[in-house]
């Protein structure tokens, strides 16, 4: 089993959520992540699990800290397309 990078976040309800970083990129000379929550198979083959809600959030590095936030809501699209350029239709 490959290393994975796990990020847990606290949700507006106080609620751990864990999230898998799968890839770092820069936009506009800004760090970016591109994350999806953390799953379990569910063991079912009938189902859409292999399809993942994926999020953007920006990277803001503090001394030897990477701190993740939100992205503003205008750049949210411009984001969306360079995902989809450099990532193409490609599932992993």
């Amino acid at each position: 089993m490959e290393d994975r990078d796990i990020l847990v976040l606290v949700d507006e309800n106080d609620e751990e959520i864990e999230m898998e970083i799968l890839d770092y990129f820069y936009h506009e000379d800004q760090e970016y992540a591109l994350l999806t929550p953390l799953d379990e198979d569910c063991g079912n083959d009938n189902c859409d699990c292999h399809e993942r809600d994926l999020y953007i959030m920006k990277v803001v590095v503090n001394g030897d800290m990477e701190e993740f936030h939100p992205v503003e809501d205008e750049k949210m699209e411009a984001l969306i397309q360079a995902v989809e350029t450099i990532y193409g239709d490609d599932e992993e």
